[in-house]
């Protein structure tokens, strides 16, 4: 992987890595190679994990959103995850036209060469003032401002796929028979539930275990294989 500037950095070069359009089932797709870039994100600079890890939830609701379309659809603040990045890459690309033109490094050359006492000095049209400039400073400054500033709270600890499925696998050396809602004992909020569901699934794909519900809305009996 290149080295990336920030989250949304990380999910472009994963998308255009992968040829794919910014679409929810692009980053469905992608959603497990950013989760497990996120150990390099730890080990580079703990401070950052938490922006790394907001989009994280993202991509993981959107992917739940993919495995159980029938689901009732939960309300996001602000714009979506595919617009940001849709908004990203337009800024991205403003800034990589941008370098190129810097590095050109044009100048202007004198027939003569400038004497010694004449020192390279700032020159600007008589009708730019500092006020202007100033005025003009703050409103660029204004424009930059993030879309969304999220509010400082406490890490959280992350929770991984593979951890709940080595958790379900100690379950099952107990009982080969465990009911889904036992999966669930512990868990802390709607993102630590849908990992465990992601966690089954990727088990029955892998023919680990099955899973049985009777009736809808049921409960689901997982069955070691």
């Amino acid at each position: 992987m290149e080295k990336f500037e920030g989250p949304l950095d990380l999910l472009l070069q994963l998308i255009e890595r992968e040829e794919l359009s910014i679409s929810e089932i692009s980053l469905s797709k992608i959603a497990d190679q950013y989760l497990e870039s996120l150990k390099e994100v730890a080990e580079r600079d703990p401070d950052e994990l938490a922006d790394f890890l907001v989009v994280a939830a993202k991509l993981l609701l959107i992917k739940s959103r993919e495995l159980l379309p029938s689901a009732a659809p939960l309300e996001e603040e602000g714009p979506s995850l595919e617009t940001q990045l849709k908004m990203y890459k337009i800024f991205w690309e403003a800034a990589q036209k941008l370098e190129g033109l810097i590095k050109k490094k044009r100048r202007i050359y004198f027939r003569d060469k400038l004497p010694a006492s004449i020192a390279p000095r700032f020159a600007p049209p008589p009708s730019v003032t500092a006020a202007k400039l100033h005025d003009v400073f703050l409103d660029v400054l204004v424009k930059i401002t993030p879309i969304i500033k999220y509010p400082e709270e406490r890490m959280k600890k992350v929770v991984s796929i593979q951890e709940k499925i080595d958790r379900i696998r100690t379950l099952m050396e107990k009982s080969p028979t465990v009911r889904f809602h036992e999966i669930l004992d512990g868990s802390r909020d709607k993102t630590e539930v849908v990992v465990n569901f992601l966690a089954l699934l990727e088990m029955v794909r892998n023919r680990t275990v099955s899973a049985d519900q009777n009736e809808e809305f049921g409960e689901i009996v997982i069955n070691k294989i």
